[in-house]
């Protein structure tokens, strides 16, 4: 049981100062957890009388505004936790969270301590970013709205369309800038809502664009970017030569997809012969048109090209392993305790598997190195359309080498694409 200390409170209404004590009472409050136990506070309130004639109040409590709001049964602590736990996980996770911290609240609560949080007035917003979020992906859509010169959102709108932006945008008024993406919806609601603000596509959403639109352009020049890897056969032919044996658990499950790919391509180019559209194509395979489109813009099979992955911290010590494994040391823990100290920092699991290529020549280690030279079209397009400035040195190397393969339709598509990158920010 906690009492207050004061021995004298202010009525609410006209702020007198009263002493004399009407009656007590005992409140029951959560408070935040000690040691993952759940606590709950026995507070004792008193009441006050009120000795000013004119004032409407007969009796008042006093008020604690730094322990507990009134009528709440949490303290503010509690509550502001709470609130802070639905801001980063929402209801159902925070719910699980504070369970798991002693704080027994369900995701109706913590969801209405982020709504009651006092909104801050929207007024006066030069610069508005447009664009959609999901309710649920793919049926149903909202729209949300950002000060671009705060770079902080402002509202969200409960549905994606032209009236409910023009809505709000009469009752925010001042808006001179708008950035959207290229929906008519919004450029209708836009036009509607704020008639004398300046329209324009986001950075995001060009750039976006211009990476598919290099994308399907390369799908139709992949037989001559493909020359500079005429010597090194595919890694789903090398696999196929390979006895079915020697082929881990992965790899034979990459060789039975690279299969149903290519029976579904050898399908749709078969049925594109016979004079069917995409369209058709498409319903009749039960494939996106889109893929469609990009089998037949192909020329050939496409392969998928390997996951890049970033290089392995072990690679900048690789001369000195490799001189130590011709003077006689092969094993790895010897080795790993030789390069941490020129400054390794890595576990020993990545020196057992350098020392395991080493060891077994030709087994999957090189494989996967081996055809590294491929790219995908979407990897070819980042590669385009990102400053040169921006690129790593083999990065370089590798777009050197492929505009040496197409120079004419390549080197032109590469200066485009740059030049329409450098938007403003």
């Amino acid at each position: 049981m906690v009492a207050a200390a004061n021995d004298s409170a202010c009525c609410p209404n006209c702020g007198h100062r009263s002493r004399s004590i009407h009656s007590r009472y005992a409140r029951a409050l959560k408070d935040l957890p000690w040691q993952g136990s759940a606590v709950r506070i026995r507070l004792e309130v008193r009441r006050f009388r009120c000795g000013v004639q004119e004032c409407g109040r007969a009796t008042f409590t006093e008020p604690l505004p730094l322990v507990v709001q009134r009528y709440a049964r949490q303290t503010n602590r509690l509550s502001e936790t709470l609130r802070l736990i639905g801001y980063v996980l929402g209801g159902e996770a925070g719910s699980r969270l504070s369970w798991r911290l002693g704080m027994l609240a369900s995701a109706d609560t913590v969801l209405r301590k982020l709504k009651s949080e006092p909104s801050i007035p929207v007024q006066g917003v030069r610069a508005v970013g447009i664009d959609d979020w999901a309710w649920r992906k793919g049926q149903s859509y909202g729209t949300i709205l950002v000060d671009l010169e705060k770079r902080t959102p402002i509202d969200l709108l409960p549905e994606r369309s032209a009236e409910t932006l023009a809505n709000w945008l009469r009752l925010h008024p001042g808006t001179e800038i708008i950035s959207r993406d290229r929906a008519s919806l919004y450029a209708e609601g836009a036009a509607i809502g704020a008639p004398q603000a300046v329209q324009v596509a986001d950075r995001f959403h060009l750039l976006c664009n211009l990476t598919s639109a290099v994308e399907r352009v390369l799908e139709q020049k992949r037989n001559a970017l493909t020359k500079e890897d005429t010597d090194v056969p595919p890694v789903a032919e090398v696999l196929q030569l390979e006895d079915s044996s020697v082929l881990t658990k992965t790899e034979k499950i990459q060789q039975e997809r690279r299969l149903k790919r290519l029976a579904l391509y050898e399908k749709v180019v078969a049925l594109s012969s016979e004079g069917m559209s995409q369209q058709g194509i498409s319903r009749t395979l039960q494939i996106g048109r889109k893929r469609v489109r990009r089998f037949l813009c192909a020329g050939q099979f496409p392969e998928r090209a390997i996951a890049r992955r970033k290089p392995a911290r072990v690679n900048a010590f690789k001369d000195l392993l490799n001189r130590r494994w011709t003077e006689g040391c092969h094993n790895a823990t010897e080795l790993w305790h030789e390069i941490q100290a020129e400054g390794y920092t890595g576990g020993r699991s990545m020196v057992a598997c350098f020392v395991a290529a080493l060891r077994t020549h030709g087994t999957k280690f090189f494989r996967k190195t081996r055809h590294a030279r491929q790219h995908s079209s979407r990897q070819t397009a980042m590669l385009l359309v990102r400053p040169p400035e921006k690129l790593k040195p083999y990065e370089q190397q590798v777009l050197a080498q492929l505009t040496g393969a197409c120079p004419r339709s390549l080197g032109a598509l590469c200066t485009r694409a740059r030049l329409r990158s450098r938007v403003p920010q």
